[in-house]
């Protein structure tokens, strides 16, 4: 299929489904989130995901790459991202949104009851990341059960749970 309306090309089309596919699935969960505009990632990350007890914050990475044999994704990184996100106090997490389509009109059916979206995502947290690649786990699939586990980071256990019972 082509299109006469097509304006946004490329590594920038791509990026965009990969985060539209992840503000589907927070809108999924009612959390509330941010995206930076474009242009403004120079934190090393592309928005803010507030829960009632803090914020992370998550770079979204979007792309076709076929898994590793153990189902896990490798995302090579920049050096300038690895030394941003330790510089960060709060969590960051990477996710890697994976489409399962290779071109863009693929990505999504639209059926009469329905749409499917054809991709999934992985995350990992990357604050104390050193190497040049990191390997996106498998079992570490984004859903909107996901959020629980991230807004823990903030409970009664973890020390900014116990710096906010100061």
């Amino acid at each position: 299929m082509t299109s006469n309306v097509q304006s946004i090309v490329g590594p920038d089309h791509i990026g965009r489904m990969g985060v539209m596919y992840m503000r589907s699935v927070l809108t999924q969960a009612g959390v509330a989130h941010e995206e930076f505009s474009p242009g403004e990632d120079y934190l090393a990350v592309d928005g803010n995901i507030s829960f009632a007890t803090g914020t992370v914050r998550v770079q979204i990475k979007t792309g076709t790459t076929k898994p590793n044999k153990d189902g896990s994704i490798t995302v090579p990184l920049r050096d300038d991202w690895i030394r941003k996100w330790a510089l960060c106090t709060l969590p960051v997490f990477l996710v890697y949104v994976r489409l399962e389509r290779d071109v863009g009109p693929e990505w999504l059916e639209h059926h009469d009851q329905h749409t499917v979206m054809y991709a999934r995502a992985q995350w990992i947290r990357v604050n104390q990341v050193t190497a040049k690649s990191v390997r996106v786990p498998r079992a570490n699939r984004l859903t909107a059960d996901t959020f629980n586990d991230w807004a823990a980071e903030f409970d009664g256990t973890s020390a900014w749970g116990k710096a906010a019972r100061l």
